[in-house]
């Protein structure tokens, strides 16, 4: 008679604990290559948004501007809004109603009933119901970011699931340029502005313009973690204000001192201190390029090319970036 030999009980464990460690082994290096394909697909959303922003300089001879105000003098669109169809979403930017046919808004898109009593009923509730649940392709967004992906989901429109709220940010210029000018907002202090980049409010900037050289000037930054308060508790710190990717800039009075979707480099990369002027200010100007990235935050030059900046860049080589014509020389970043 044969007898098959069983394992023991030591033999047993044994084999359970080799495949243990095997999988504690496996489990960084597993790590790693998601964070590193993460980042990846980051940079590469930022890739599109640069030929996007390219192909609308080509059929417009300029940059779209970061934020403009309505053609009935309230809540506009932003830069994000403006470059629809050559991200591949030409049905959605047809049938934006850029003019304010039955609001005096375009890109303040959140249904009267936002808050208790009712607020803001010149919201645009038509770009709303266009806007609400459209993905764009994931292409506003990174894909290793915890940060909820979208805003505005308490309301109808754009509910149930909300707008994209962007991770990305337009860099209107630093807070040294001689453009620069403290904000601020109903009153309250905002942070300071500057009209220094190329994605400003207001105005289109050309290539010309950037006389510091596109290689050497910022277009994006990234935005894709919380900012921590000094106990420690998250804070969503997006120069989006939670209002989506399609808010613009209000009138031309208070109002335009308020910055949706771009910010003014003052702090440095990574700096995810909340409790600082401009980025807790309500609607401050100051939002800092942060990301869940360890080591850097992804940015993208005027020239159209991707950069990890890293955590440790002298804020003077930033501020210097974010310019499009301070004539600074810059250091290799």
């Amino acid at each position: 008679m044969n007898y098959r030999r069983a394992f023991s009980l030591i033999e047993l464990l044994v084999v359970i604990a080799i495949i243990a460690i095997l999988i504690g082994l496996l489990l960084p290096a597993v790590q790693k290559v998601r964070e590193a394909a993460a980042r990846i697909q980051c940079q590469n959303n930022l890739k599109q948004l640069g030929l996007a922003l390219h192909g609308y300089h080509d059929c417009n001879r300029g940059f779209p501007p970061a934020a403009v105000t309505s053609p009935r003098n309230h809540w506009g669109h932003s830069w994000a809004a403006a470059i629809l169809p050559f991200l591949e979403q030409g049905t959605i930017y047809k049938r934006f109603d850029f003019v304010g046919v039955n609001s005096t808004s375009t890109g303040l898109v959140y249904g009267a009933n936002a808050y208790p009593g009712g607020f803001n009923p010149a919201a645009n509730t038509d770009n709303g119901t266009l806007v609400g649940g459209k993905t764009l392709n994931g292409l506003l967004t990174c894909p290793a970011s915890p940060l909820p992906h979208w805003a505005l989901d308490f309301v109808t429109p754009p509910g149930p699931i909300g707008v994209i709220s962007p991770m990305y940010t337009a860099i209107s210029g630093a807070v040294d340029h001689s453009t620069a000018v403290n904000a601020t907002v109903l009153g309250y202090p905002a942070g300071i502005r500057s009209l220094g980049g190329v994605l400003i409010p207001h105005k289109s900037i050309r290539f010309d313009d950037i006389t510091d050289g596109t290689s050497n000037t910022l277009l994006l930054g990234e935005q894709s973690d919380y900012c921590l308060d000094s106990s420690g508790v998250k804070n969503d710190c997006r120069s989006d204000w939670g209002h989506g990717f399609t808010m613009g800039a209000g009138d031309a009075g208070e109002l335009s001192t308020w910055s949706f979707n771009y910010t003014a480099v003052r702090y440095a990369i990574g700096d995810k201190r909340w409790n600082q002027s401009g980025v807790q200010d309500l609607v401050g100007a100051n939002r800092p390029i942060q990301s869940i990235h360890p080591g850097g935050a992804n940015i993208l030059l005027a020239d159209g090319s991707v950069r990890m900046l890293r955590t440790g860049l002298a804020l003077q080589t930033l501020k210097n970036l974010a310019n499009r014509n301070d004539g600074n020389v810059l250091p290799d970043f």
